[in-house]
Formats: C-alpha cells, sequence, structure tokens
C-alpha cells in the first residue's frame, strides 16, 4: 500500500493538498498520514514563562488543525492518522517521511506565510530538494 504523507498548516492552500492526497487515496490503495508541524520560535527578549505561553498555544493550533483534516478525510470515507511535530517545518516534515517511509509527500507551493516564506525560502522549495521521495507541489 503508497503511503502518502500530506503536510497541512490549516491554511485555505493546505487544504488544497489534503483534497489531492484524499482523490489518490480513492484511486488506489493508500495511506494518508497528515502531518502538522508547530514551529518553534520565541522572540528574544521573551522570558522563558511567555516562550512556553507561546510554545503551547502553538500546539493547539497544530492539534486544531490535525482535528479539522482527519474530520474532512473522514467525511470523505478516507482512512487517515494524523502526526503533529515540534521545530522546523521543512526539517520535521522531511524526517516524518523518512520515518514513516512516505512514498509521496504533498504539499501546498505556499502556506500561512505566503509572501514572506516565498522570500525567506519556501518549505515546498525545501521539500522538493531534500525530501526522501517525491514531492506533489499543489497550487
Amino acid at each position: 500500500m503508497k503511503k502518502i504523507l500530506v503536510a497541512t498548516d490549516g491554511s485555505q492552500e493546505a487544504g488544497k493538498s489534503l483534497d489531492r492526497a484524499i482523490e489518490a487515496a480513492k484511486a488506489g490503495p493508500a495511506e494518508i498520514i497528515v502531518v502538522s508541524i508547530a514551529e518553534e520560535w520565541c522572540p528574544i527578549g521573551l522570558a522563558e514563562v511567555d516562550c512556553d505561553t507561546i510554545s503551547t498555544l502553538v500546539m493547539k493550533e497544530a492539534e486544531g488543525i490535525m482535528k479539522a483534516a482527519l474530520a474532512k478525510t473522514a467525511a470523505a470515507g478516507v482512512a487517515a492518522r494524523g502526526i503533529i511535530e515540534k521545530g522546523s517545518p521543512a526539517e520535521a516534515i522531511i524526517e516524518v517521511a523518512r520515518q514513516e517511509k512516505a512514498d509521496e509527500i504533498i504539499v501546498a507551493s505556499h502556506g500561512k506565510h505566503g509572501v514572506k516564506k516565498l522570500a525567506m525560502g519556501s518549505v515546498s522549495a525545501r521539500l522538493v530538494e531534500w525530501a526522501p521521495c517525491p514531492v506533489t507541489v499543489v497550487k
């Protein structure tokens, strides 16, 4: 059975990636693994308590994103499981793909950060370059 890893940040664009993964799973035997990354960051100068609060909020957001994604797959009649990781999005997605021995990664061309991420180097570009399997980029 094919393993399809689909990355989501809850954005509308990432929703299109999930739709593509659902279509692929319906077309042939495939397991969907939804991955959401709770990006770890804390602005310089904040107290550790404030950083812990930010981390908790980011994790809750990732959990909400995952819940919505799994509800969408279930509504489409497709079984899926979810993984939430902490870290840098591209690196964490690549690590999950390696651990899961994914056959394909499906990701949006742009996520929540849009132009900001484009200027800094997008997650999708890093995945195309470094992923251990083929990457489908959805626009």
